[in-house]
């Protein structure tokens, strides 16, 4: 997925990816990804234990990037029962999976964690306050795979859209999980934000990645 990326942003000529805001980083697969194609800042999210321990051992060791140990959503202190996935935590969502049980029926839900939500923009605030400054200004680019609650995230993430050039996301159509928002809404909420639809291209399991490019980047 994270290859995809950064070949399109190449592909366009654009300027390239210098600092990545990871939100459902899992156990870091796409982290040494980000380091060859040049990335230089990082800050890792993940709401699970177990891959946020792997993913905060793995940042400890290299300069400009954070982990950090949350659940984003579009408001925080929210109580959310998180479902979580037997295929190591991969499609585990705080939307509860509906079609995602007949397609994908090896996949089995049956622990929940209940956690607290905070938002992207209270992460930021909270790194920045915390003497991680020099990690978030470096930040160009917003990197979510949260199994369908992608519309959540960006809700909560208003303010640090602002210094982003790139949105790249797993868009997923159909009804996997409920509350899913569809296409039309997410392009609706980014041109709000002042971005649009770059590349999108759905598999036949109604799985797509998406990339979202901000308007004056490319002259429109």
């Amino acid at each position: 997925m994270a290859d995809n990326l950064f070949q399109m942003i190449k592909g366009m000529n654009l300027p390239a990816s210098r600092g990545i805001l990871q939100v459902g980083a899992s156990y870091g697969q796409e982290l040494q990804q980000f380091l060859d194609n040049g990335v230089t800042h990082g800050v890792l999210i993940e709401p699970l234990p177990d891959p946020f321990a792997s993913i905060s051992s793995m940042c400890r060791q290299i300069p400009g990037f954070v982990a950090v140990n949350a659940l984003c959503s579009d408001y925080s202190n929210k109580s959310y029962t998180f479902h979580v996935s037997s295929n190591g935590g991969m499609s585990s969502s705080i939307l509860p999976p509906k079609d995602h049980l007949k397609i994908f029926d090896y996949v089995k839900f049956n622990e929940t964690v209940n956690l607290k939500s905070t938002t992207v923009d209270e992460v930021i605030t909270f790194l920045e306050i915390n003497g991680h400054e020099a990690v978030t200004k470096e930040l160009d680019t917003l990197y979510m795979d949260v199994q369908g609650a992608e519309y959540k995230v960006l809700l909560g993430s208003s303010r640090t859209l602002n210094q982003m050039n790139y949105v790249y996301m797993e868009l997923i159509r159909g009804n996997l999980y409920e509350g899913m928002q569809s296409l039309a809404n997410y392009c609706s909420l980014f041109e709000l934000h002042g971005f649009t639809l770059n590349n999108l291209n759905f598999n036949a399991f109604h799985h797509a990645d998406a990339l979202f490019v901000k308007r004056a980047l490319i002259g429109l």
